[in-house]
């Protein structure tokens, strides 16, 4: 956008006819652009505002952009947006006005407003001048949405425009990560364009590297085979290169690996499941592979024992080390100022900007499975919603995490209903969110004043377009089948995955049926690749394989990261399909994971995949 916007300073600042000698360029704008070029965008922006003061129409406004787009590149935000707000309406010409518009959409994406940006891209021309920006900033929009197919096919448009090889290679890597956020089944039903289209070659690609992800050698054998599919498509050149090199890294896990947990306490059943699931993975590993050595540590109940542990791990000689459990031990590790060995924590941090570069964040945050299920809603094309929320602290702050994805998104919450989780009749709670009692009361308004009883039938409030209700199983079986007689019972119910106990019981879960969930693999998905875990685990630890099965799946997953983590191969890691959802590193170093959605039918639940696929090319599903 710098350029384009310097061409607008140009021709405004022109007044005679091309063929008469032009001004001049202006030195302070010449060193405005330097410090720009330089990566000093705040002096440029100080610059620009400098140049601007002594010009006028066109070419003022032309100065004014460039100084809003400098200081969003200097992160400062605020100031941007005033700068913009100042600015009259409407511009002096049409390319000044695109240009307001891709600047008010790269505030709205800085302050993660997908919706709102693409509104305002609406109003700049696919073939115009701002052409590169525009396929730039739909592929964050649709990111930020959680539209990853749509994403990835704006980057491959953006693709031909840039002409910085580093550029090129970059939002190269930035299609692989986002088509890596796509499930199998996806990649398959979307790659509809036969070869050579070179979005297809991509998705392609994406699937050689997930069958041949543990074997290199293998993956470079069918390059060629793929490279004849797909003659000069782009990824041939310096990123299929480097996607050998970080493929083969990361099948080469540590030598030794540290396990922080706490052994006792009241977290001591949990721990044992994820430390069961580690040594399952472990053990797992193929007769060919590399078994490094594994080593447990006891955390304890205190963020100094946490930090005895990691400490004592790096002396004996740990190269990785995963743990601890306790979000206070997390933080206590994460503001250490030199973790001198990678860590996979088991946790989240509030603030993960905050954490050294060796931490990374994995764990199960139920705020995940809130947003996942405000997604789907909204993908499903709908705006207005109930929530229905136990009276505790941990129902709050999982629906603060619903709430604020949910307006984020535009959605618009009518109520917020709170039970009491040692109640079992709800019925008034509903009635009255549903205005059943005005109903009713108006009925009877009715009868007093004509002085006859009159047939009735309550009528429901009309605006509402779903519950989202956060239940365990055994107060899910209760509410549905209230939300039913109160004259819910064509309202879709969204919810997360503390709704399903991850066994399938026909006869308890009848009740639960249209209940749409988000959760992970483990429990969904009857994948081949992990039935030989999901036996062992229940062959060695029958009681409690169902009660902990999804710390089970985190410590798998835990485990099966170190390769991926422990070298320098995090280019790679989106490309990893774990048992807890398809994985992804995002800011932070924390953990990202794309799950699985899924609606109890006849007492089972049973995977949206036509949704997934809808979703993905954009026609409105589940938020995947």
């Amino acid at each position: 956008m710098l350029l384009v916007l310097l061409l607008v300073i140009l021709a405004s600042g022109c007044s005679t006819a091309p063929t008469q000698r032009q001004p001049a360029p202006d030195p302070v704008q010449q060193q405005a652009l330097a410090l720009d070029i330089a990566g000093d965008h705040a002096g440029a922006a100080r610059l620009y505002l400098q140049a601007a003061a002594a010009a006028t129409g066109a070419q003022q406004q032309s100065l004014q952009l460039l100084a809003v787009d400098s200081l969003i590149q200097a992160n400062e935000l605020d100031r941007a947006r005033q700068l913009l707000d100042e600015m009259p309406q409407p511009l002096a010409n049409t390319e000044l006005q695109q240009g307001f518009s891709i600047n008010s959409a790269e505030l709205a994406l800085a302050a993660q407003h997908p919706v709102e940006a693409l509104q305002l891209l609406q109003q700049v021309p696919q073939d115009g001048p701002y052409q590169a920006d525009l396929y730039r900033l739909r592929a964050i929009a649709y990111q930020q949405e959680f539209r990853y197919f749509l994403s990835a096919r704006e980057r491959v448009q953006l693709a031909p425009l840039l002409i910085d090889p580093d550029a090129q290679l970059e939002n190269q890597f930035a299609i692989w990560e986002t088509l890596n956020r796509l499930t199998d089944t996806e990649l398959q039903q979307l790659r509809t364009a036969p070869a050579p289209d070179p979005l297809s070659g991509w998705m392609e690609l994406v699937e050689l590297s997930r069958l041949y992800l543990q074997q290199p050698d293998a993956l470079a054998d069918v390059i060629p085979h793929w490279q004849q599919r797909y003659p000069g498509h782009p990824a041939s050149s310096a990123f299929i290169p480097k996607l050998l090199e970080n493929i083969s890294l990361a099948g080469q896990p540590p030598a030794h690996i540290a396990l922080l947990l706490p052994l006792g306490g009241k977290l001591a059943d949990a721990a044992a499941a994820i430390r069961d699931g580690v040594l399952a993975a472990y053990y797992d590993t193929p007769a060919s592979g590399v078994q490094p050595q594994l080593q447990i540590y006891d955390s304890g109940d205190s963020s100094e024992m946490a930090l005895a542990a990691y400490q004592q791990a790096v002396l004996d000689g740990a190269q990785f080390v995963i743990g601890p459990l306790r979000k206070e031990a997390v933080q206590a590790l994460a503001t250490q100022p030199l973790l001198t060995v990678p860590l996979l924590a088991l946790n989240r941090l509030e603030e993960p900007a905050l954490s050294s570069p060796l931490l990374y964040q994995f764990g199960l945050a139920p705020e995940d499975e809130a947003r996942e299920a405000a997604r789907l809603a909204w993908y499903e094309g709908y705006s207005r919603a109930i929530a229905l929320l136990p009276d505790s602290e941990w129902g709050e702050r999982v629906y603060r995490a619903f709430a604020h994805e949910w307006q984020q998104l535009g959605g618009e919450m009518l109520d917020t209903l709170r039970y009491d989780n040692s109640q079992t009749d709800h019925g008034k709670l509903i009635s009255a969110s549903l205005n059943l009692d005005n109903s009713k009361a108006r009925q009877q308004q009715l009868t007093r004043q004509l002085g006859v009883p009159l047939e009735y039938e309550p009528r429901r409030r009309k605006d509402v377009d779903f519950f989202f209700m956060i239940a365990a199983p055994n107060q899910a079986r209760l509410i549905r089948p209230q939300l039913n007689f109160y004259r819910a019972s064509n309202l879709p119910v969204f919810s997360t995955s503390r709704v399903y106990s991850g066994q399938p019981n026909t006869a308890q879960d009848a009740d639960m049926n249209g209940i749409v969930f988000c959760d992970m693999p483990w429990t969904l998905d009857k994948d081949a690749s992990w039935q030989h875990l999901q036996q062992t685990i229940s062959d060695f630890w029958p009681d409690d394989a169902s009660r902990y099965a999804r710390l089970y799946a985190l410590g798998i997953d835990a485990y099966r990261l170190a390769p991926y983590l422990g070298t320098n191969s995090a280019g790679m890691f989106g490309a990893y399909r774990g048992v807890t959802g398809n994985l992804s590193l995002a800011g932070g170093g924390v953990v990202s994971r794309t799950l699985r959605c899924a609606e109890f039918r006849q007492g089972v639940p049973v995977l949206l995949e036509q949704d997934e696929s809808q979703q993905a090319s954009g026609t409105g599903a589940d938020g995947y």
